[in-house]
């Protein structure tokens, strides 16, 4: 099993993006809840609250920018893999360099897109309507949340080349797919 940095890094990766995932566990909570009490509002006082709508947005946009990094770290999306198994762990290995190549180039012009608005959105000072919420600081957060896509595709392109090369691969939680 390699040691040293990268073996550190991977686990500072999974530490982080578990506290962020709870992060976004509690935004979820804070959505069902506004939720569940506007519509009470509503049926029983017939006075919705005007805030709910901005609540979400923004829950739903720290839910989704904050958990993706875990999703990637564990690898937890969602994967087909009916013919891939059938392949040999090498084949394998050299089919998941490539779509982590591809995947990284993506997700590193979105990545940088998200930083350029989120400073754009910081330097207009927009914010919403009722309780004049800056979304800047919001876009900074999404963007800093991607920044863990980013770091779990590196990785898993790493494992992937090692695994390539007939070395042994990194201690990640989606590596499994390799073993024959």
């Amino acid at each position: 099993m390699p040691g040293g940095t990268l073996e550190t890094l991977i686990k500072l990766n999974g530490r982080v993006t578990m506290w962020l995932a709870w992060a976004a566990a509690v935004f979820l909570a804070l959505i069902a809840t506004v939720t569940f009490l506007d519509v009470f509002a509503r049926y029983l006082f017939l006075k919705p609250f005007s805030f709910t709508v901005e609540v979400t947005e923004f829950g739903m946009a720290l839910i989704v920018f904050l958990a993706v990094g875990l999703v990637t770290h564990d690898d937890a999306h969602i994967n087909v893999d009916v013919v891939t198994l059938r392949l040999s762990a090498k084949v394998r290995a050299i089919l998941s360099m490539i779509i982590n190549a591809i995947a990284l180039a993506y997700i590193a012009i979105m990545v940088w897109r998200l930083w350029v608005q989120a400073f754009y959105l910081l330097s207009k000072d927009d914010r919403t309507q009722i309780w004049a919420l800056p979304y800047g600081p919001l876009a900074i957060i999404m963007a800093a949340g991607s920044m863990f896509l980013l770091t779990g595709t590196i990785f898993y392109l790493i494992d992937a080349y090692r695994r390539a090369r007939g070395r042994e691969g990194l201690p990640l939680p989606g590596s499994k797919i390799f073993t024959d």
